[in-house]
Formats: C-alpha cells, sequence, structure tokens
C-alpha cells in the first residue's frame, strides 16, 4: 500500500513517510480544507455592502484543519493496543512540526495536532481506517523548496499548480543592476514579519535604499557601510555582524508575482533573496 503521509519534526531527520516512521500504518488521504481568510471591511454612508481591502497585504490567513484517512492494521491484537499508543505519542507533540503528503508535491503546511481523536478497535479484525485532524497554524502552505533551486519542473522540485513562469531563468542574485524584478510565484505576499525570508546586501555607500516598487515599500541605511559588509535582515531589521544598523523604513518584502526593485546611493552592490514562496 502506498503511504501518502509524509512528516518533518524538524529534529535533523527531514520529510519521512508515516509508514516508515511507524510500521503498520499508511496514509491513505490528505483533505486540506480551503483557504480561510479574513480581512477588515468598512461601511459608507449610502453605499451598499461593505468595502474590503484590495492589497494582498491586508488580507489574514487563518488556520484551517487538513484531515488525514490513516489505515491501520496491526496484524494481531497484541500489537493494535501498543502501536495506538505509539501513533498518538508520535502525532501529538507540543510543538509545531511540517506534514505533507505527494498528493501535494513540494509543498508543506505548518501543524499542530491536538489530539481528540479514537481508533476503536474491530471486533473481528485487527484492520481499520480512521481519520485525524491537524491545524494548519499559518493557514497556508509553503515550498519545500527555496529560491535559489532553479523553477523548472527537471528535478521534480517544482510542479504544475505552483505558479511557474513561462521562463525557467528567474534570477534571485543581482550585481550593480540598479533596477532588476523579482518573481514570487506564491499567490500569498511574502512579509519579513512572518516568513522564511531572508535577503543579503553587499555594497558600498551611504543612505542607500531598497526600493520595490510594485510593493510600495522602501528600506533606508541611514549610516555609510562597505562593501566587505555582509547586511542581512532579522525579520524587519537590518544587521551587520548582530548589530543592528540604523535605517528608515523596512525591508521590502515580496508581492504575488512580479516585483520591481531598485536600488539608490549605490553602484557596486550584490543582493540575493533567499526565500521560500509560500500558498493559500
Amino acid at each position: 500500500m502506498i503511504d501518502v503521509f509524509y512528516l518533518d519534526f524538524l529534529d535533523g531527520q527531514g520529510s519521512k513517510s508515516l509508514n516508515s516512521r511507524l510500521p503498520y500504518f499508511n496514509g491513505q488521504k490528505f483533505e486540506p480544507e480551503s483557504p480561510n481568510i479574513e480581512w477588515e471591511t468598512i461601511t459608507l454612508q449610502r453605499t451598499n455592502g461593505v468595502v474590503i481591502p484590495t492589497h494582498p497585504r491586508d488580507i489574514v490567513y487563518k488556520p484551517r484543519t487538513i484531515t488525514v484517512t490513516i489505515f491501520f492494521n496491526s496484524i494481531i491484537d497484541a500489537n493494535f493496543y501498543q502501536w495506538r499508543q505509539e501513533l498518538f505519542a508520535l502525532l501529538v507533540r507540543p510543538r509545531p512540526y511540517y506534514i505533507s503528503s505527494n498528493l501535494l508535491p513540494n509543498r508543506r503546511f505548518l501543524v499542530t495536532c491536538g489530539g481528540q481523536f479514537s481508533i476503536p478497535k474491530p471486533e473481528k479484525n485487527n484492520a481499520t481506517s480512521f481519520t485525524v485532524n491537524f491545524t494548519n497554524i499559518t493557514g497556508v502552505a509553503e515550498s519545500v523548496q527555496r529560491s535559489i533551486i532553479p523553477q523548472n519542473l527537471s528535478g521534480e522540485n517544482w510542479n504544475v499548480g505552483m505558479n511557474l513562469d513561462d521562463r525557467d531563468d528567474r534570477e534571485y542574485f543581482f550585481e550593480k543592476q540598479k533596477t532588476f524584478q523579482v518573481y514570487n510565484p506564491g499567490n500569498v505576499m511574502i512579509n519579513t514579519m512572518e516568513h522564511d525570508y531572508n535577503v543579503t546586501f553587499n555594497g558600498t555607500g551611504k543612505n542607500i535604499s531598497i526600493i520595490n516598487h510594485t510593493s510600495g515599500e522602501k528600506v533606508t541605511i541611514n549610516q555609510e557601510i562597505k562593501k566587505s559588509q555582509s547586511v542581512t535582515n532579522v525579520r524587519q531589521y537590518l544587521v551587520v555582524n548582530n548589530t543592528r544598523l540604523k535605517t528608515s523604513g523596512r525591508i521590502p518584502g515580496l508581492d504575488v508575482g512580479i516585483n520591481k526593485f531598485e536600488i539608490l546611493n549605490c553602484d557596486d552592490f550584490t543582493i540575493k533573496f533567499d526565500t521560500r514562496f509560500y500558498y493559500s
């Protein structure tokens, strides 16, 4: 029986199928709920209905349920009770972890499992199917691969349904290009506060600005830096060797689709965008 359910407990072992972690168990179905979005609305006098925001940054993805159907065959009675307890211990954990499925390849979901599911033993045999509900705490899936992996269908790192562009040479590293484009194939805006998004900048100058004209975000480094210093972001802040730089604004995120960037007050620089992409 093919196992469609994978778990990654962030313990260095990587993503492994349920069956490889616990014999006698096989994931059969993997069913995320539809995205659950929330936005702030306003009402206007003499206007029907409500007015909703039009920019992706104004939309919040709420947690959603992912239901996994699991088949269990203990072969003999004694194993049923023992392995059932092993599964409870495997899935119900105090910290979030990732689950995925080859039914939705190259995506993973950050989840918790609060338990509250049971696995009754059948009266006449030792095989049964049951469901477990996981809470996708971020409300979205994320790409298994990062932007440094070429976005094409070779190597099975990306696949149809992940909004791959009509070109497979999208760049995320730029050198001495005052203007350039960064492509976000996900359908969720990436921001520095909550996503796995890393920008590294090396350049010489003062009052250097990094601008995303698409999202309208901008950061200016209000002190002189040298190209030998690697400027990186820790969430919305910019740092060099763990020392926070004086800035105005915050490091721009990535809007959905093509983002038009510009670098001001610096001619000799490199900038790299190392990020995952997010899907509703």
